[in-house]
Formats: C-alpha cells, sequence, structure tokens
C-alpha cells in the first residue's frame, strides 16, 4: 500500500479526504497523524461520514469556499466549529470565465493553475494568513479540516503553507497535492455528463486536473520570491506563536 493510500480517509459522500500525517520532513521526522485532514466539501458528508470524521478527532473546520457557495446545505453536527474564510474573496463570475478560456487554450495547464496560486498568496494574504491561523488556533488536542469545495486548489494552497513551514520537501508536498485528481475526477462525473458538448467536456476534464508541476511552481516561488513559507506566514501577520503552535501541531516529537 502506497502512502497516498495510507493517508486517504473513507468519509462517506466525500471523494478526496486524506489526513497529512505521515509525510517525512526534511530533517528526518514525520507529520503528525489526526492533527489535520484536507478534504473536499465535507458538508456532503453522510451520517456515517460524520461517524468518522468525528471519530478521527474532528472539532474544527475551516471552510474556504465562497460565502454561501452552497446554499442550504445542512450544517455539521453541534460539536463541529466552522471558521469560514472565501480564500478567493468574492466570487466574479468574469474571473471564474476568464480563467475557464485560459485553461481551454493552453498549452501547459499546470503554468495556468501556478499563476493563479501565485495570485492569491500575492494578493490576498491577508486571507492566506487568516486560514493558516485558524488551524494554528485551533485546539491542539483535537482535529482540523480544511475544505473548500473540491479539496484540490483553495485547499491546495493553504496545505502547501503549512506542510511548508513544517519542513516538509517540495517534492512530497506536490505529490500530495497531485493525489487529490482521483478524487476530483470521481467528485466531477456527473458535472462532465452534464457537458452540453465535446469541448466543454474536454474543458471540465481539464479544470479538475491537479498537475505535479503546478505545486512546484508554486512552491519555486514561495522560497525564490517569499523566503518559503515561515517568512511568507510572518510577512502575511502571524505572529511567531502561531507559527510555533502549528509546527507543534503538525510535527511529531
Amino acid at each position: 500500500m502506497g502512502a497516498v493510500e495510507r493517508r486517504s480517509l473513507a468519509w462517506d459522500g466525500c471523494f478526496n479526504v486524506r489526513d497529512l500525517g505521515g509525510l517525512e520532513t526534511a530533517s528526518g521526522g514525520r507529520t503528525r497523524r489526526a492533527a489535520v485532514v484536507r478534504a473536499d466539501n465535507v458538508r456532503r458528508l453522510t451520517a456515517a461520514g460524520w461517524e468518522a470524521a468525528l471519530g478521527h478527532g474532528v472539532r474544527r473546520l475551516v471552510d474556504l469556499r465562497f460565502e454561501n457557495e452552497e446554499p442550504g446545505e445542512p450544517d455539521p453536527p453541534e460539536e463541529v466549529e466552522v471558521v469560514a474564510i472565501s480564500l478567493f474573496g468574492h466570487h466574479n463570475p468574469l474571473t471564474t470565465s476568464a480563467f475557464g478560456e485560459r485553461v481551454r487554450t493552453a498549452d501547459d495547464i499546470a503554468s495556468v493553475f501556478a499563476a493563479g496560486y501565485i495570485r492569491t498568496l500575492e494578493h490576498s494574504r491577508e486571507r492566506v494568513a487568516a486560514a493558516v491561523a485558524a488551524v494554528a488556533d485551533g485546539d491542539p488536542a483535537e482535529g482540523v479540516v480544511v475544505h473548500c469545495f473540491a479539496g484540490k486548489d483553495r485547499t491546495g494552497i493553504v496545505v502547501a503553507l503549512m506542510l511548508g513551514l513544517a519542513d516538509v520537501p517540495d517534492a512530497i508536498i506536490a505529490a500530495d497535492y497531485a493525489a487529490s485528481g482521483p478524487g476530483v475526477e470521481a467528485l466531477s462525473a456527473p458535472w462532465f455528463a452534464a457537458a452540453e458538448s465535446d469541448a466543454e467536456l474536454e474543458l471540465r476534464r481539464r479544470i479538475v486536473q491537479a498537475p505535479y508541476g503546478t505545486m512546484v511552481a508554486v512552491l519555486a516561488w514561495l522560497r525564490d520570491t517569499a523566503g518559503g513559507a515561515g517568512a511568507y506566514l510572518r510577512e502575511a501577520g502571524l505572529s511567531e506563536e502561531q507559527l510555533t503552535r502549528l509546527r507543534t501541531r503538525l510535527v511529531e516529537t
């Protein structure tokens, strides 16, 4: 069984759930299990899915989606706290359309995703910092889920920063990002089936990809331009105490 399979969590109702524990750090350590989980939209969980999440220790959700992204969805169990931070700000249909056109025409999809993630890191530092702080400030004895709609883009940005702070090597962070591909494809099956043309289906299949090279490029920017995850998060507003708490949450001692 591979590393991804060992970290994958079968929570009924979701498609792309992984524990961030069990990853090697550059110093030879390991990330801590049941401390942080990355996921697609956990509001889709069935009763059995929530039972599994609660059994995993989850008591806080950091929801990175747009406000009211899925109207009318059920609340989580009462013992689960929700911290909502729209990582991409307010939804803008024109921005979404322009992004889709770049994906449609790109020879290198990985570079399109990377450019978008880097723009978020450059221009949305306050929201990015708030999302990471919401993990750092959680009860250290309880688990935190970071999620968006598919668990790939918004979640991928935040998870990359946290794993970078935990001193996980770039190649492992990029592999964890790329591991979202199959789950997001399974999640998207009804969306694919609703495509009205072959061209639209091709676009949708491109949008759900999680190329390894995307995160390699983002991490290179983070290191070369921002000085690394720790420097970025300090500049964005996290305190040394928060960074220490986050490292303690993430890394086994």
